[in-house]
């Protein structure tokens, strides 16, 4: 079984690129399409790295948005997951822990913990026979809504309270507010990265697929040119993509 690095974009574009070399080499290579030709192919290999790379800068862009939105739900000091003992606490604190306050809260606070937040996945997949990962994504892009809606509906609670007036600056209704918005210009940022990213992986898919049909064309080509026992064709023959 071929190994990742081996079945990876960059090991199939390598192989290409060696295959160009190859037929450069080739007194009177002559192929019937100019998509197999010298020229053509290295038009080809051309696109791929271009595609490459605005998969890769896509793929980056994702991932800045993607860690921003995880840290601004579980990870940074101000998160959500932070947040919300501290509020639990303040309103058991100031309202006591059997009010009618406190049980509002408490009940919004189990449903989001109930609600696993599934990670987004750094680079997503658009393979069609792998859609575990497109799978995984969409989970995740409906949990992070759906906590996104829990905590609007906590603040809207809060909103509600008759003087609540926390010491805690953080968990105060106006940053609340602010923060609630935040997370949402956050959510927004991962769709906007996603798009853009689906693109250009389906891009590079297409590009990839061209290219494996080529190089079966040019080796069918070479074959017949110069024959199975060439040296032309023993040097090829083995170049897989």
């Amino acid at each position: 079984m071929a190994s990742t690095t081996e079945s990876s974009f960059g090991a199939k574009l390598r192989r290409a690129q060696d295959l160009l070399t190859y037929i450069q080499g080739f007194t009177g290579y002559a192929p019937p399409r100019t998509q197999e030709s010298a020229t053509g192919f290295q038009t080809l290999l051309t696109s791929i790295i271009a595609s490459n790379t605005s998969e890769i800068n896509a793929q980056q862009q994702y991932k800045v948005a993607v860690d921003a939105r995880q840290a601004a739900f579980k990870t940074n000091p101000v998160s959500i997951t932070k947040l919300l003992p501290q509020i639990k606490g303040a309103a058991e604190a100031q309202y006591g822990k059997k009010s009618t306050e406190a049980s509002a809260i408490n009940a919004i606070i189990k449903t989001m913990r109930a609600s696993k937040l599934i990670i987004s996945p750094a680079a997503p997949s658009t393979d069609p026979n792998n859609p575990t990962v497109e799978q995984t994504l969409s989970q995740s892009e409906k949990s992070y809504g759906s906590q996104t809606q829990y905590f609007n509906d906590l603040i809207n609670t809060i909103s509600q309270f008759t003087g609540y007036a926390p010491s805690n600056n953080n968990i105060k209704l106006p940053q609340l507010q602010t923060f609630s918005t935040s997370i949402t210009t956050l959510n927004t940022a991962v769709a906007q990265k996603l798009q853009p990213l689906k693109t250009a992986r389906a891009t590079r898919t297409a590009s990839y697929k061209d290219l494996k049909d080529r190089v079966q064309r040019i080796k069918q080509y070479v074959k017949a040119q110069f024959g199975t026992n060439s040296n032309e064709y023993k040097l090829i023959k083995g170049i897989s993509i």
